[in-house]
């Protein structure tokens, strides 16, 4: 009996040491099951516009998520207006726009449970918008200076961008992050008469090369693991 009470004592120590040292490992199995669900962006630079001169006003939301490992589908969608008095006529515009496109991550991890990328990607961007100039002055100085009442028109813009962009995790499923772009105008004259200030998520209408700029925070819905 004392021996089977002691192959009982041995046999219930083994058994706490093995479930000891397994309930860590699979504590840390369940933690390498990656999060996945859309992730929900606000573009922070679209309120930075209001200090520039013109002021630009708008705003500008993404969404994206992880469908295979590294690869992020992505759509961007936002509004911009404007107003601007300058001496030779009086302007204003205001449209929405879209980008659709997708990021790939190329900071690889060994651990599932890492959401910090550094990415490329592409997009392609169209904007439909009203742009407006009254008052316009078209200077001669052999018959003298043409007054224009108004000319006013609705542009559909078009053009693609290549992004490279940096996202990082501060707290479970909030992200910050910022994406630096080269944007290329499709359709650089489609207003031949006057060239929009502004192409709604693009920039200049006059320049048929860009650079843009955000500055995102980002809230991730964790829908499931896998």
């Amino acid at each position: 009996m004392q021996n089977w009470n002691r192959m009982k004592n041995i046999s219930g120590y083994i058994f706490s040491v093995v479930l000891l040292v397994l309930l860590p490992v699979m504590a840390a199995g369940q933690d390498t099951l990656r999060s996945i669900g859309p992730r929900i962006g606000l573009d922070l630079s679209r309120f930075a516009y209001l200090f520039f001169d013109p002021a630009e006003r708008g705003a500008e939301l993404s969404l994206d998520m992880e469908i295979v490992r590294s690869l992020y589908p992505v759509v961007e969608v936002g509004f911009s207006s404007l107003r601007e008095t300058e001496d030779q006529f009086d302007y204003a515009m205001s449209g929405a726009y879209g980008r659709v496109g997708a990021d790939y991550n190329i900071l690889q991890h060994a651990d599932r449970t890492v959401y910090h990328t550094v990415t490329v990607g592409g997009r392609y961007g169209v904007a439909r918008f009203q742009h407006r100039a009254e008052n316009v002055t078209i200077p001669s100085g052999y018959w003298g200076d043409y007054l224009l009442e108004s000319h006013e028109y609705s542009l559909t813009g078009h053009w693609l961008e290549l992004v490279g962009a940096v996202k990082a995790e501060i707290f479970t499923n909030f992200f910050m992050g910022w994406s630096l772009r080269y944007r290329i105008l499709l359709n650089p004259d489609m207003d031949p008469l006057f060239a929009p200030l502004i192409v709604p998520g693009y920039g200049r209408g006059a320049q048929n090369r860009a650079i843009g700029f955000t500055y995102s925070v980002y809230y991730k819905i964790p829908l499931y693991k896998k």
